[in-house]
């Protein structure tokens, strides 16, 4: 877990929160590419990643989004609102999370008081477990569908100590008690984030009055839409933002003068050189 600070503002105490929760064998490079996108509009990131081994077993899970919501409660302030963007597996942890807001109203009401919305690129729901594992684990085609197999067995073997949870953190996904404003990025060919299955939950939330939006591409692979589409998913990311009421007019001033006094620093330190 790791906590990454927008540079030259000192307004921290109303400084917005990215909560990242990031895909399976994610590098903390390409993660990191998603947090300097929130980093560069003046939020505050939080990234979140799990190894396949605690995904595997849920109370390991269960545990990381304990130490999660103890940072947010350490570092959050009753004017820092907070997004949550998960990728892929994320959308199980974000699950996970939502499952200890609602076990715990009394302990976590900061917390749910000051979410304001929730992004989704490529979320995994139950059935997508085994084919995801695989997929990421392994690249043989005969040694994916050996584990794909094995995975299935191990999910029907372990249903109290495995199972029950998968399905408990799905559960809180599709009726998801925020009522959260939701954006959905994912693609129409993927075989793990289902797009049959993303637009059903989508159609659960606009059905209970939730705001939601999506950017749906038709031949991007499994969480890669950022890097095939980079101008469309920030202008799709950028568009919703700006639906919750961050970038207002005074925001959009204040990063015009930042821009202008690193502009001004530049012209400065190219005048040194040249003299």
């Amino acid at each position: 877990m790791e906590l990454r600070s927008a540079e030259n503002r000192t307004d921290s105490e109303r400084r917005p929160l990215a909560v990242l929760f990031g895909w399976l064998q994610a590098k903390k490079r390409h993660i990191n590419k998603y947090g300097n996108l929130y980093l560069s509009k003046g939020f505050d990131v939080v990234t979140v990643q799990v190894p396949p081994s605690q995904v595997l077993w849920p109370r390991h899970t269960q545990a990381k989004i304990s130490k999660l919501l103890s940072l947010l409660q350490e570092i959050s302030k009753p004017s820092r609102p907070i997004v949550t963007h998960g990728f892929s597996v994320g959308g199980y942890l974000y699950g996970e999370m939502l499952l200890k807001l609602e076990q715990q109203p009394d302990k976590y009401a900061d917390i749910r008081s000051r979410l304001v919305g929730q992004v989704f690129d490529s979320p995994v729901d139950f059935e997508g477990v085994p084919r995801g594992f695989s997929n990421v684990l392994v690249s043989n085609p005969l040694l994916r569908s050996t584990l794909r197999k094995l995975l299935e067995t191990y999910l029907k073997v372990m249903q109290s100590q495995v199972t029950n949870h998968y399905l408990q953190s799905s559960k809180a996904f599709h009726n998801n008690s925020l009522d959260l404003p939701s954006l959905f990025l994912y693609s129409r060919i993927d075989p793990i984030g289902v797009a049959e299955i993303i637009e059903g939950v989508m159609d659960k939330w606009q059905k209970k009055g939730v705001a939601v939006s999506h950017k749906c591409w038709e031949r991007t692979p499994h969480v890669s839409h950022f890097h095939h589409h980079p101008d469309q998913y920030v202008e799709a990311l950028i568009t919703f933002l700006e639906s919750l009421g961050f970038f207002t007019p005074e925001q959009q001033e204040l990063e015009r003068e930042k821009d202008l006094q690193g502009k001004q620093q530049a012209s400065t330190v190219s005048g040194v050189i040249r003299e």
